[in-house]
């Protein structure tokens, strides 16, 4: 079932999966396992990633979503305009994220505030992100610092945007090629006592461990692109079968096991 991206946020203490999908395989993979596990899952779809345009995943994406025996919210990762924010909402996306952490504060709330009018229109929820986590999905390690969230520019922004969620910088770091990860769990700490659900960014790679103390912390929203990618690329490659249905399915198995194995994690 298609519910918006409030309703599916659960209560502290538990985290729900959002998973950066890039074709219906990934997204059917996806849901498969969150019906097998019976968890509310959240599709992603962060058009810098790649993959079809929004206009020709998007109405793929809803069907699957709609059909699906679990709450399902589909939302746009890392919008960066308000004119992309607006078509996603009018192809029935339910979430959408306004990504202006690389903007100066006072330009970030304003788009944001933008963002958050025109989605309650659609009866959509709306994620924003104070603080900047770093990385890339090219080749080589990135060497850039994390912009740590600030804990007085989030109460500020949330007071003056009014979003559903908001993106935190820990230390984490975007990307398929990461550098050593420095979480900081006292600036987590200090951030969970802000009136909103807090999302984790650059989600993978971690410990099964870290990933305990984030959800413990505060943590109710996981993004995950990376290791999918990376799995997707093993499974292709070790699949027996010639035929591209073969490929597919293994590339699917594969990506349903990833799932379920960190929506289980996250739920507790």
């Amino acid at each position: 079932m298609l519910l918006s991206l409030k309703e599916v946020l659960p209560e502290k203490g538990r985290a729900v999966g959002a998973f950066d999908v890039v074709g219906l395989e990934w997204a059917e993979a996806v849901l498969e396992g969150a019906e097998t596990l019976g968890l509310p899952v959240i599709l992603s779809v962060a058009p810098h990633l790649g993959g079809p345009p929004l206009p020709a995943l998007a109405p793929g994406l809803r069907h699957l979503a709609e059909a699906a025996r679990v709450p399902v919210a589909l939302h746009l990762d890392h919008g960066e305009t308000l004119e992309e924010v607006v078509e996603a909402l009018r192809l029935g996306f339910t979430g959408v994220m306004l990504d202006g952490s690389h903007l100066p504060l006072e330009e970030n709330i304003r788009l944001t505030r933008l963002a958050v009018e025109v989605a309650r229109a659609f009866g959509a929820g709306v994620e924003g992100e104070v603080g900047v986590v770093p990385g890339h999905y090219g080749p080589g390690e990135d060497r850039e610092a994390p912009l740590y969230t600030d804990p007085l520019e989030a109460e500020r922004y949330l007071a003056e945007t009014g979003v559903d969620a908001l993106a935190v910088s820990i230390g984490t770091r975007h990307g398929l090629y990461k550098g050593p990860t420095r979480l900081n769990l006292p600036l987590l700490e200090r951030l969970s006592a802000l009136p909103v659900p807090l999302v984790l960014h650059g989600a993978s790679g971690l410990s099964p461990e870290e990933y305990r103390a984030l959800v413990q912390r505060g943590i109710r929203k996981i993004n995950l692109y990376a290791d999918l990618a990376l799995e997707a690329a093993r499974a292709l490659r070790e699949v027996s079968g010639e035929g591209y249905l073969d490929l597919m399915a293994g590339m699917k198995e594969a990506l349903k096991g990833l799932a379920m194995a960190r929506m289980r994690l996250w739920w507790g």
